[in-house]
């Protein structure tokens, strides 16, 4: 858990944004987007941990399947639920046929966490990217995670119970931005100050920041749904580069939990770092707002660990 922190110049001030005792959350729904696998899935195996029940939403429906099983034992030990749906968070109508049935089926149940988590890390640079790939990228990174806050936070206003909003940006959403992927992580972080803002402590709100990740983003282009150019085809360059990601990037697991911490003790950004590269996140954030303060060009500071799994080399 982090350190207590002074609030007192926050405007904010009718809430510290956590809860304090977690348990306020059991019993009610754990919306996770993207949580088939990768941080979505640990966000989940937590969600289940503190008595939430999951409602695993992800566009494939096979990966849904496995996750559900996955969940099944803990679930059964822990007495909640686990629910499956395929929805493609880029789509409002498939965002609001998920809430329909929600509604549905537990109609008396809060939610007490609402994970914005679903992303995709294809799309290359910004000169170069295709128009498709504009389109998905920004249609699943901010307009995805948008769409879920319309449709769901509003009803948790609403529902007279304690919750948690949560959105999953990325180190790129905070130091100088190197890619599409990079401009959309950046209006990720915004969306959620704004959020944050809006809010006022009626409910927590955060936004995960981690360093590299072990999860399958990158073979994210292969689900691109038609209407946004259709599947598209992974480089071997990106396979390898996520084989590296999945061999010494920081495990989801440990995400999850800094991000449930998080939700207990107020902390905002959760700037996740990995272990090999300790403080990097936080080096790239000082570095960037030096660059404003300082009338510098934008610069990402070194890293020989980052370069290491990006070239491959152990």
């Amino acid at each position: 858990m982090s350190e207590q922190k002074d609030r007192s110049k926050n405007p904010y001030t009718t809430s510290d944004n956590g809860h304090g005792d977690l348990s306020v959350l059991k019993g009610g729904l754990a919306i996770i987007t993207g949580s088939a696998s990768g941080i979505g899935f640990a966000l989940a195996e937590a969600a289940v941990a503190h008595g939430m029940h999951p409602v695993i939403a992800d566009v494939r429906q096979d990966a849904i399947d496995v996750a559900i099983d996955k969940l099944a034992a803990r679930a059964d030990q822990t007495g909640v639920d686990v629910m499956g749906c395929q929805v493609d968070v880029s789509d409002k109508a498939s965002v609001n046929a998920l809430a329909a049935e929600l509604k549905r089926r537990f109609p008396d149940r809060p939610i007490s966490l609402l994970a914005c988590n679903a992303g995709t890390g294809s799309g290359g640079s910004v000169l170069q990217g295709s128009e498709d790939d504009w389109e998905f990228v920004y249609s699943v990174n901010l307009k995805g995670v948008l769409n879920c806050i319309r449709t769901f936070v509003p009803d948790m206003l609403k529902q007279n119970a304690a919750g948690s909003v949560m959105a999953t940006a990325s180190q790129d959403g905070l130091c100088a931005s190197a890619s599409l992927y990079g401009v959309t992580k950046h209006a990720c972080v915004a969306l959620m100050e704004t959020l944050h803002g809006e809010l006022q402590g009626k409910l927590t709100s955060h936004v995960l920041c981690p360093n590299i990740v072990a999860t399958n983003i990158l073979a994210s282009a292969s689900y691109r749904p038609d209407r946004l150019g259709g599947p598209g085809e992974v480089s071997d360059r990106q396979k390898y580069i996520g084989e590296q990601f999945r061999k010494h990037g920081i495990p989801p697991s440990q995400c999850a939990g800094e991000v449930f911490d998080a939700m207990r003790d107020g902390t905002f950004y959760v700037m996740v770092e990995a272990e090999p590269d300790p403080e990097y996140v936080r080096l790239e954030v000082s570095t960037r707002m030096d660059s404003m303060l300082n009338g510098d060009r934008p610069f990402r500071p070194h890293s020989e660990w980052f370069k290491a799994v990006f070239s491959g080399s152990d």
